[in-house]
C-alpha cells in the first residue's frame, strides 16, 4: 500500500497519461479533422464543378464529426475546459470553494461513469447487430468503441482529479496559461 501512495505522491503517472492525452488523442482528432475537411473539399467541388457530389460524403462526415467530438472529450475533461455555468459562485465564500470543486468533480464521475458504461453496453450491442451506415455500409461498430474508449478515459481523468487533484486539473503544467475571453 505504500508503494501505491508513493507512486502516486511521486506523480508518475502523469507523464503517460499527458501523452496519450495530449498527442495521441490530439493527433488523432487532427486527422479526422482533415479528414472531414478533405471529403467536404471533395463534396462541394464534385457538386458545384461536375453535379456529382461524393457518393456517401454525408455519412463519412457524420462519422468523422463524432469521431472528432468523441477524441476532444477526454483532453477537455483533463484540462478542465468544459463549459461551466456558475450562477451561484459569487454567493459561495471562499472556504467553501474546495468543498464545492469536489462536490463538482464527483457528480460528474458518477455522470461520466454511467456515460461510459452505457457507451459500452451500446458498442457490444452494435458489434453483436453488425450495424452499418444505409449507403456507405461502413460498420458502426469501430466508432462507437472509440466513443466508448474515450468516454471511459474522460471517466478515469475525472476519477484521478477527484482523488489526486481535489477536482483541480490534472495537468497543472498548462494552469498558468491564459484561457482566452469569449466577448
Amino acid at each position: 500500500m505504500n508503494i501505491l501512495i508513493a507512486v502516486f505522491k511521486a506523480k508518475v503517472w502523469i507523464s503517460p497519461l499527458e501523452f496519450l492525452f495530449e498527442r495521441v488523442l490530439a493527433y488523432t482528432a487532427a486527422l479526422a479533422m482533415f479528414l472531414m475537411m478533405a471529403v467536404t473539399l471533395v463534396d462541394v467541388i464534385g457538386r458545384d464543378l461536375f453535379a456529382a457530389p461524393l457518393p456517401g460524403g454525408f455519412e463519412l462526415t457524420e462519422l468523422l464529426l463524432a469521431a472528432l467530438i468523441f477524441l476532444g472529450l477526454p483532453m477537455v475533461t483533463a484540462k478542465g475546459s468544459h463549459v461551466d455555468v456558475d450562477l451561484m459562485d459569487s454567493t459561495v465564500p471562499a472556504f467553501l470553494k474546495p468543498v464545492q470543486d469536489i462536490a463538482v468533480c464527483l457528480v460528474n464521475v458518477i455522470v461520466f461513469g454511467v456515460m461510459s458504461w452505457m457507451m459500452w453496453k451500446l458498442a457490444i450491442r452494435t458489434y453483436e447487430y453488425q450495424d452499418t451506415t444505409a449507403m456507405l455500409e461502413i460498420p458502426y461498430a469501430g466508432l462507437v468503441f472509440l466513443m466508448a474508449v474515450c468516454c471511459s478515459l474522460s471517466t478515469w481523468a475525472l476519477l484521478l482529479m477527484l482523488l489526486f487533484k481535489r477536482g483541480k486539473k490534472l495537468f497543472p503544467r498548462h494552469a498558468d496559461k491564459p484561457t482566452p475571453e469569449v466577448e
